[in-house]
């Protein structure tokens, strides 16, 4: 091969290789507009279903509103799971038929219901598959009492899948993360709510049972004990618990009286019960000997957060005053 010959060549090679490089970045153009245009119509696609799944989710608390199981069924896919955290209806409720039944339940309770949207829900969505959360709150009047109105505060979360050309809820969590009265009923129902609480810690104590009347403090409670044996100031589970147990030693039987109905506050998260409370008891070392011991009690409570479990505030002992203000043998029983 001449030297002619072999830049002939050279010079065709080079003229190949630009041509194909220009090829090259011509598809490799062509190929990254594709993409950029393929992730707006995904990103347009997306923008528009989460819309689309929004008001799914706006139909399915409208529904729930105006109380008609018959139009939420369909909302469902057949193996769905509802999830209900709060309140008696708690439990974990799968197909359609179970989850429908707990919505008759529910509205069995309600002889109305409203709901809002406390801020706006935020619904996303990938692929075939959406996620919709929102909390809402709920006011309802109960059948049992139609002039007292109620509030649930939900933590909601729906999810959604595509299916047959619809968005379907294949799973939601109806999660009560609050609840109480409206205004002036609250005030009342909390009132005597407290009070339950105050004639239970008694009780407890009446029927000398440590274990339940320890689950009513609070951990870092205050028992304040004015006048005899046990007279002192014990702070924590731990002193308290050793006090209770030492006053339950002292006597075999244990019976109380409230002299009057307790005097009940509450403001915010804090409630004071004031009663004067009578205890008879049988002295354990001579159980032919009975004595009266009457006590000046007052109970402050704190409300350390709502109770999914009950459905109501959490109201623990914070401090607690035993104050003796006369105590004799009974001539008679």
């Amino acid at each position: 091969m001449n030297k002619g010959t072999v830049i002939v060549l050279a010079a065709v090679f080079i003229a190949i290789t630009v041509i194909m490089s220009g090829l090259f970045v011509y598809e490799f153009s062509v190929a990254g507009k594709q993409n950029t245009s393929y992730k707006e119509i995904q990103s347009s696609y997306e923008s528009q279903q989460q819309s689309v799944v929004l008001n799914n989710a706006f139909s399915h608390w409208d529904y729930i509103a105006i109380e008609n199981s018959s139009l939420l069924a369909p909302q469902y896919m057949g193996n769905a799971t509802l999830n209900w955290i709060g309140g008696p209806l708690t439990g974990t409720y799968h197909g359609v038929s179970n989850i429908t039944a707990v919505w008759n339940r529910f509205f069995g309770l309600w002889s109305a219901v409203w709901y809002y949207t406390v801020s706006p829900p935020v619904a996303s969505v990938s692929g075939s598959s959406a996620r919709v959360v929102s909390e809402n709150q709920f006011v309802l009047t109960p059948y049992s009492n139609p002039d007292q109105a109620q509030y649930l505060n939900i933590s909601y979360s729906l999810t959604y899948m595509f299916n047959d050309g619809n968005w379907s809820i294949l799973s939601e969590t109806w999660h009560i993360i609050g609840s109480g009265f409206i205004s002036p009923a609250q005030q009342f129902v909390l009132s005597n709510y407290i009070g339950d609480l105050a004639f239970s810690h008694w009780n407890n104590i009446a029927i000398e049972n440590n274990t339940t009347v320890m689950e009513q403090y609070d951990s870092n409670a205050t028992l304040h004990w004015i006048g005899g044996p046990l007279n002192g100031t014990y702070s924590g589970i731990s002193q308290i618990n050793s006090t209770w147990n030492r006053f339950f030693g002292l006597w075999s039987a244990v019976w109380f009286y409230s002299e009057a109905p307790p005097a009940i506050t509450v403001s915010d998260n804090i409630a004071n019960v004031s009663a004067d409370v009578q205890f008879v008891v049988q002295d354990a070392a001579n159980q032919s000997v009975f004595k009266y011991i009457n006590v000046s009690y007052n109970i402050l409570y704190y409300d350390t957060g709502f109770s999914s479990a009950s459905g109501m505030p959490t109201y623990l002992i914070y401090s607690e005053t035993f104050q003796i203000t006369g105590s004799n043998v009974l001539s008679k029983l």
